[in-house]
This record gives C-alpha cells, structure tokens and sequence, in this order.
C-alpha cells in the first residue's frame, strides 16, 4: 500500500476509535458518593459560603480543588449539576487522548516514520479509562495534566515550552496534590538536560517557579482561611505512615485486569536499557517518562492504593505507553514496529477478569460503579429532600454514615458530619487503632457524637422492603430516610412530630418503656446503665421537661439490691 494511503488509513482507524472509546465512556456515564463531596462544596460556594462543607465551618474536605472550582463555575451557569460533572470528566478524557494522538502525528512528521498512536488507541480502549472518564472525580483531567506536562518538557523547538509546562504543572498540582511528584520528575528532568551549565538550571527555573509560586499561595490561603496545610483526607487516609501489602494487591488487582500496563512496563525499560546502551537521542524522553510513571506508581503502592479499583493507576498508563511509543520509533523496520504495537494493544481487547464471582470488593478494594447504579443515586436524592424538607429552617446537627455524600447533598442541611472523617479534622486526625478500608479507618463513636453535639445519625440501610421493628430512638423521614435519635432536643424533635411523613416515638413514651426496663432490672448496677443509657439519650438539658421522673427513676435504681461480689 501507498505510504501516503496507509497513513490516512492510520488516521481514518484513530479518528474511529476516538468515536467509539467517546461513545463508550458516554454510554457508561455513572457518578460515584465521593464526587458530592466536591459538588457539595462547589453549591456552597456559588451560594457565598465559600469553600466549605457546613456554613461556617472551615474545613478542607476535598482534594481536587481545579475541579471542584469547575463544578462551582458549572453551577454559577445554572448547568445540572451531575450532568456538568460528567461532561467535564468526558471533556478531560477526550482532551487526552486528542493530545496523545496530537503528539503522535507530531513524532511522525518529525521523524517521516508510519504513525502508530499505541497511546491514544489504548487509552480509548481501556475498559477502565472509560469507566473512569465519568464518576464525577478528576480522574482524566489529572491524567491529561500529567500527561501534558511531562510531554510538554520535549517541545524544545519552542522558547516558551519550560514555563508552559510549568503552568500545566501548576493545574496538576492544584487538581490533586500528588501531582507535585510529576511536577518534581518535570523539573529534575528539565535540569539534568544541562548539569554542568546555568541552561539546565534555567530550564528548571522556568518550570518549577510556576509551581513553587502556586504551591506557596495555595499553602498561605490553606492556612488564612481553614488554619490547616493539609486537607482532611491527608489525615484520614494516614499518608505519613505506609501500607505496602494493600498498595501491593491494589497494584497486582490493576495488573490481572490490565496486563497491557505490566506489558507496556516491561517494553518501556527494555527499549529505555537498549536507548542507554546506544546513548540515542531518546534517551532523555524515556526516562523520563518512565520516571514519572515509576513514581508515581510507587508512592500509589506506598500509601496502600484506594478502595476504589484502579482509579489511582490510571495516570501511569499513557507515560508507559508513550515511553513504547517513543522507543519503537527507534525500530528501522516498521513491520517490527506494527507487530509490537498490535501484540500490545491485544491487551486492552482482551483484558483479565478481576471480580469474576460477582464480589463487590475484594481486600477492601471495590468495583466502584457497581454501587451506584441510576436508582441508587435517585434513591439517594429522594432520602435527602425528605430530610430537607423535614429539618430545613432548623438547627439540627446531623451526621451520615459512609456512602451517604449524596444523599448530604441532596439535603441540603446546613451542618452534615460524614462519620469517618472526610469532612472533619476532629475525626480525621485521630490516632490510627487498625488498618482497615483505605481512607475510611477513623471513624466516630459515642465520645465524638457527644462532644460535637450531634442529634441524628442518618443510617445507610433504608427502611424501604424493611420488616425489622423500629427502635424506640430511630426516626423515620417519609419511608424513605432511617436515622438514628443521638440526643433527643425538645426543640428540635417535639416539632417534628407533627411534620407529615416523619414517624419517631415520642419522648414520654420511651421514659416509659426505660421505667418497666429498670424496674425489671435484678440488680441495681444494671439498672444505673439503664438509667445512664436513657440520661446520654435525654440530657438534662434535653428541653423544658419536668425533672420529676428523673428524681423518680433515681430513686427506683437506688432500691435495687445491689449485686453480690463474685467470691
């Protein structure tokens, strides 16, 4: 065939496979709980806040602060809210593999070798790049930054290159903070060009002033305005201390699925080893590609990966492809080259199988999108405009376990706890007792419900299809929405009795069934932690209720015999 035939031919086969990998990830559309976290505090914003979780509170619950500034931007246009999420992160997956498929026409011109974009066909055929081109976080865009940066570094043709890269550093670093391990390989990168010479220290000063001026503004607003440098998440996930066994199966569970990585790991430093031996002009490019991608993989491995399956891997993916992209340019032969490139890419049609049983997760390690289908997130959004509009106008305190930030959102309360610290410095930075789900190790107890006054913890099982009997400190919000009663405030809880769809025992009620408990009770050690149970439960402080039965139930406790000492 024609040279000039076979290269349209190339082109005509990427521009369909753009299509389909586009179509594809359009198709499988999803958000995950995580994501409102972000949206959460994007409305908060937009409705002059700022940026926060609960009015004036200050904490820095997120971790993507470009991207939630994107979703806040979305909402200032009146755009649906998870809609825009999605259609950013589509935005951020086509931008990537348009530049990767950009920089591979660019090498071919360069070189006037046969263009074999392995990087960009790859990347729109990853099962996992598609699933995560949505689910409302910044995966793709963080991975278009990192990749753009590093790919940035080689435009020597242009004086301005350096400080460009900088800035796309800059974005990374601001997307999420391990960026900065990218922007370091890029800076390192940019003076190891010229060791011995003011123009490698140039280079270096060019890309890393950017970042090391965002660095230090974003730091000095962190510290005016939540008295923190690090968000809640740096806390929560423990990531001074290390957890290389789960960081290991986080990367051997990528690699079953994704064998094409391990593939293109190993091409990548056979042609980096074969590009040293015969010190060629690629070298450079190589490494540092395959730097970043090592890096970065390993600090993943480091910090025990995410309970999210291959979400944080994803980044490593088009540097190692690119590295054998940059190395097969190097083969004379390009029937050589097309076989390589085609025996890799036979890794993304026939990928491995990793949740094979139908498990949900394994070693804590879940399939994310499989949690939350449409109906989940439109359950979610039923519970919390019933809880908005039982509560709103209210100051009830309330706090929601795991998996519930959607329904947060939804609800719309001015104060909201996620119980294992995403959202609070207080929980988040508690000592770590066990290793447990990534991320979500630190969770709330009686102690910290107390102290934070909190009234209501909203449950993740809804009472929907649910025959257990209610518990007399359960409340229930239009069938929909169980929570559990922490503290029972007159103020807030006598109201809502009269509210429709809300169901809860009322007070009086619960003193009595507590009364025939303790004076059931045998010994008066067991009725004291019956009587303590309904004190923590109605405070004293509870409302205007007349003491008159606590004098009562004391006195009650105080006749029982006491229990005789073990011999």
């Amino acid at each position: 065939m024609d040279g000039a035939l076979l290269r349209r031919a190339v082109w005509i086969g990427a521009a369909l496979v753009f299509a389909l990998g586009l179509a594809r990830a359009w198709q499988l559309g999803w958000i995950c709980d995580d994501a409102f976290i972000s949206l959460r505090y994007a409305q908060n914003l937009v409705e002059g806040h700022g940026l926060v979780f609960n009015p004036g509170e200050r904490v820095e619950g997120y971790t993507n602060l470009s991207w939630t500034l994107l979703l806040a931007a979305a909402l200032a246009l009146g755009l649906p809210d998870l809609a825009s999420a999605e259609a950013l992160g589509l935005a951020s997956y086509a931008a990537l593999a348009g530049m990767l498929l950009a920089h591979t026409r660019r090498r071919a011109r360069e070189t006037g070798r046969l263009p074999l974009p392995l990087a960009a066909l790859a990347v729109l055929g990853m099962d996992d790049f598609h699933v995560w081109a949505t689910g409302g976080l910044e995966t793709c865009l963080f991975t278009a930054l990192a990749t753009g940066g590093l790919l940035r570094l080689r435009r020597r043709d242009r004086p301005r290159s350096d400080l460009e890269a900088g800035l796309i550093f800059s974005a990374l670093v601001l997307t999420r903070p391990d960026g900065v391990l990218f922007a370091a390989v890029g800076v390192a990168a940019q003076w190891l060009r010229a060791p011995a010479s003011r123009a490698g220290l140039r280079h270096a000063l060019r890309t890393g002033l950017p970042v090391a001026v965002t660095l230090a503004a974003w730091a000095l607003f962190k510290l005016a305005f939540y008295g923190e440098l690090f968000p809640t998440a740096f806390h929560s996930k423990s990531a001074l201390g290390s957890w290389w066994s789960q960081g290991a199966l986080y990367l051997r569970l990528f690699l079953v699925k994704n064998w094409i990585a391990g593939a293109a790991a190993l091409a990548a430093l056979a042609l980096l080893v074969r590009a040293l031996s015969r010190r060629a002009p690629e070298t450079g490019d190589l490494a540092v590609l395959v730097a970043g991608a090592a890096l970065f993989a390993l600090y993943v491995v480091r910090v025990g990966g995410d309970f999210m399956f291959a979400r944080r891997l994803l980044p490593v993916v088009p540097l190692l492809l690119l590295a054998c992209e940059e190395g097969l340019l190097a083969l004379r032969d390009d029937r050589l080259r097309l076989a390589a490139t085609a025996a890799l890419l036979l890794g993304v049609a026939l990928p491995g199988t990793v949740y094979a049983r139908g498990e949900l997760r394994i070693g804590g390690i879940a399939d994310e999108r499989r949690f939350y289908p449409r109906e989940t997130v439109a359950l979610r959004e039923r519970q919390g405009q019933a809880l908005h509009r039982a509560l709103a106008g209210s100051d009830a305190r309330v706090a929601f376990e795991g998996g519930l930030c959607m329904l947060a959102y939804y609800s719309r309360l001015p104060y909201l706890a996620e119980i294992t610290g995403l959202t609070q410095y207080s929980l988040a930075k508690r000592p770590l007792a066990a290793r447990g789900l990534v991320g979500h190790e630190k969770a709330a107890d009686a102690g910290w419900f107390a102290e934070n006054r909190i009234d209501l913890l909203v449950r993740a099982r809804s009472p929907l299809n649910d025959r257990e009997p209610r518990r007399s400190n359960e409340i229930f919000f239009e069938g929909v929405t169980r929570a559990t009663i922490l503290r029972w405030r007159d103020a807030l809880l006598r109201p809502l009795a009269s509210k429709p769809g809300v169901q809860l025992t009322p007070i009086e009620l619960v003193i009595a069934n507590s009364r025939r408990r303790i004076e059931a009770a045998p010994s008066r050690e067991l009725a004291q932690q019956l009587l303590d149970d309904l004190e923590r439960f109605h405070p004293p402080d509870a409302g205007e209720e007349p003491a008159e039965w606590r004098r009562s139930l004391r006195a009650l406790v105080d006749s029982k015999p006491a229990r005789a000492a073990a011999r």
